[in-house]
């Protein structure tokens, strides 16, 4: 099972550069403010992608500096690296938790970083509200990407406003929830190791392996 994987890369790739628009609310309706401050925050992100210079080999701590800087304001890790755990979440120590959520936080920091050289975004558009939410403070962000090769690809993002600010805790690329698949992979690296450390350990190291083998994210369907 590759862990982060051309397909998944991509997929990662085409979330991340769209993540940082969720920032600090205003007065405005809920999904208005939301698709605002996405709208206006996402330049910083497009900044990042469009430095020629943090794309060479090389850069790859660079880069994943900038985009850290950009979405860890804004990205729940901890919220989603819980429910990434998903049942085994309770079997884990405190030490498990923080640890886990560093991890899982690298990871889609590296895979972005590794994705984003061979990825040509060219263009965004946040689609109108397809329908109210039941809930004020969650609210779904409908936004359509265009890549270089002709591609369009939609992005569902999972807002949830808390102590005043949105953050954002998953996304649906073409329909592929990123967090059901994380989700998936955490389980059966669990059914192996029998523990949340092993699973930890095992995550940390097949990262770190199929990454540094070269392992990126393309154009590319």
């Amino acid at each position: 099972m590759n862990m982060v994987n051309r397909a998944k890369g991509a997929l990662v790739a085409l979330a991340m550069l769209v993540i940082a628009g969720v920032a600090q609310a205003n007065t405005q309706p809920s999904w208005q403010e939301a698709s605002n401050v996405m709208d206006g925050t996402t330049r910083d992100m497009l900044a990042v992608v469009e430095d020629e210079t943090l794309k060479a080999p090389e850069n790859l701590d660079r880069m994943m500096l900038e985009v850290e800087k950009v979405i860890s304001p804004v990205v729940d890790f901890p919220y989603i690296a819980k429910r990434v755990m998903g049942k085994y979440y309770r079997r884990a120590s405190e030490e498990e938790l923080a640890r886990f959520s560093a991890v899982f936080k690298n990871t889609l920091l590296k895979t972005f970083a590794k994705a984003i050289v061979g990825f040509e975004f060219t263009g965004y558009e946040i689609l109108p509200q397809r329908g109210e939410s039941p809930d004020p403070d969650k609210q779904v962000i409908n936004v359509k990407v265009s890549s270089g090769n002709g591609n369009t690809y939609t992005l569902d993002y999972y807002m949830l406003k808390q102590n005043g600010q949105w953050t954002l805790v998953n996304v649906l690329v073409d329909g592929v929830n990123l967090r059901l698949t994380f989700k998936n992979q955490f389980a059966d690296i669990y059914q192996r190791e029998n523990s949340v450390t092993g699973v930890i350990d095992s995550w940390e190291s097949q990262v770190s392996s199929e990454l540094n083998d070269g392992a990126r994210g393309s154009d590319e369907g």
